[in-house]
């Protein structure tokens, strides 16, 4: 019976501990985010974390989110060595067109042949703009997505202020109290 008294009263002293983490570093974030974090909602927080499977799965979340972020960043910078090689590679065919005319007398070609050149040019620039802006819609579409999909997990775990949404304060502050677990946990994210 002491037994169960003394592991309530370490219990107690833990979610005590934790509350006051929470509030302290609730303090730190500015006011209009710290309305949207009531007591109750830290309190209950305090009260999940008492558990490190919490943290466990922020630790998860935050390596998902890593490889993701380095699988998108090495495509958009394949996407940007292709269009360097493309254009270089135009500009090259554009030089030896220019010193084959010059070579073989042929004026009538070589003075057509930088509007020529210069419409070349402009239909990749425009092609590449246009495969940027797919790219980075891609990859905002599949942050968005691994947003989703980290907010569910983190409601179906039963962590407080976590549900789907785009609202984005309410992002702000999902993104506050992920903040707050990582730093309460030493969660680092991966380099």
């Amino acid at each position: 019976m002491n037994g169960e008294r003394s592991d309530s009263s370490d219990t107690q002293e833990r979610l005590y501990k934790m509350l006051e983490k929470l509030q302290m570093l609730a303090r730190d974030i500015p006011a209009k985010f710290q309305q949207r974090l009531p007591y109750d909602l830290l309190s209950s927080l305090a009260h999940c974390l008492l558990d490190n499977t919490t943290f466990e799965i922020m630790q998860e979340l935050a390596e998902l989110q890593h490889m993701t972020e380095k699988i998108l960043h090495k495509r958009h910078a394949q996407m940007l060595n292709k269009h360097k090689t493309e254009k270089d590679s135009l500009l090259k065919c554009h030089k030896e067109e220019l010193t084959a005319a010059e070579r073989q007398g042929k004026a009538h070609v070589l003075s057509r042949l930088p509007r020529l050149h210069q419409e070349q040019l402009t239909e990749l620039t425009t092609r590449h703009s246009q495969e940027i802006t797919n790219t980075h819609l891609f990859i905002q579409n599949v942050l968005d997505q691994k947003v989703a999909e980290q907010q569910s997990t983190l409601q179906q775990a039963g962590v407080p202020g976590f549900h789907v949404t785009s609202n984005p304060m309410e992002l702000k502050v999902q993104m506050y109290i992920m903040g707050f677990i990582m730093k309460i946990g030493g969660i680092k994210f991966p380099h």
